[in-house]
């Protein structure tokens, strides 16, 4: 019988504590070509009521070569999971996201709020390596 230890690493998208003021757009980015998948967490919390929730979105690109500048879904970026933090004062909204073995760039996208900041942050583990012995 063999035993796989896997080497793991860490990699911050969007810092803890990052303010995404009304109507911006805060993003990270990850290349995961040499990886073999991983665990995204994302959060978000209100900073007061908003006019629009904001959303946090992950999205992956294909690209073989290097990892695309962060932006919207389009040629490089595609949306593979969206959601909300409604509109509410306080309200704190936090998820995670298998990230896939096959997948080869990870953007997290937070954007949407209106009147009033949200605090946001984004973090990947990463399995950068399997030895079986």
């Amino acid at each position: 019988m063999s035993i796989t230890t896997l080497t793991k690493g860490t990699a911050t998208l969007i810092a803890a504590g990052t303010s995404n003021a009304a109507g911006a757009t805060t993003r990270g980015v990850v290349d995961m070509r040499t990886d073999s998948g991983g665990f995204l967490t994302m959060k978000l919390t209100n900073s007061g009521a908003l006019g629009a929730q904001a959303e946090a979105r992950i999205l992956v690109s294909h690209d073989s070569g290097t990892t695309p500048a962060a932006a919207s879904a389009g040629l490089d970026w595609k949306t593979v999971y969206r959601v909300g933090n409604g509109l509410v004062s306080g309200t704190v909204g936090e998820w995670c996201w298998t990230i896939p073995a096959g997948v080869k760039h990870v953007e997290v996208e937070v954007t949407g709020n209106t009147t009033n900041a949200v605090v946001c942050e984004a973090f990947v583990s990463d399995i950068t390596n399997a030895t079986s012995v």
